[in-house]
């Protein structure tokens, strides 16, 4: 088992990218919406790695949270690789473990490839396994998130809602001025609230 892969950015494809590792590219297929550097660039990517009857397949996570989701996902019955990668691809792992807490099937359905018969089975079987937002965690163990990682995640989460991007950012800048910058639950709902006049 591959735990992680690091090297250079060597090629940057539609959802995959290959990482060169000492004179070795490894192709790995990674979501759609991740942020790169660029070619040359060191990167390192969290994998799991497939093996099917016609070959092996890699998928690289720059978070281990984002491959923890992924390999939550996959463990659902009924649902693959693909539709687990355009899942952590559309939501954040603080937004997606979010959504499971609160049983939001209408939010999970809006990810492409996921119809309401499977994201009642991703609800169903994950709730008990992915700690969200409303358990995490003690109030006298409070872990602030740093903002630019927070903003990021909100910016995703509104852009797999159908907002363009500079839209979205600049909600979620004037979400971030009301002070909202150690939940990205309360910063999406405020940067929502900025955009109603708008859509």
């Amino acid at each position: 088992m591959i735990a992680y892969i690091k090297g250079k950015l060597a090629y940057i494809g539609a959802g995959w990218v290959v990482v060169d590792v000492n004179g070795i590219g490894y192709r790995l297929y990674i979501p759609a919406m991740t942020k790169l550097p660029s070619t040359g660039q060191e990167v390192q990517f969290y994998t799991h790695m497939a093996v099917r009857e016609d070959g092996i397949q890699i998928y690289g996570f720059l978070q281990e949270e984002e491959l923890e989701c992924f390999l939550a996902l996959l463990d659902v019955a009924g649902v693959g690789p693909k539709v687990a990668l355009a899942v952590v691809a559309h939501l954040p792992p603080g937004v997606f473990k979010g959504i499971i807490a609160s049983g939001n099937v209408n939010q999970l359905v809006k990810v492409p490839g996921v119809g309401k018969k499977t994201a009642q089975r991703i609800m169903l079987e994950l709730k008990d396994k992915l700690r969200g937002p409303a358990a995490l965690p003690e109030p006298s163990e409070t872990i602030t998130p740093a903002p630019g990682r927070i903003e990021d995640d909100a910016v995703v989460a509104l852009l797999s809602l159908g907002y363009a991007q500079n839209e979205a950012r600049e909600a979620v800048r004037q979400a971030m001025g009301l002070g909202l910058t150690g939940d990205v639950s309360a910063l999406i709902k405020a940067a929502l609230k900025e955009l109603a006049p708008a859509k």
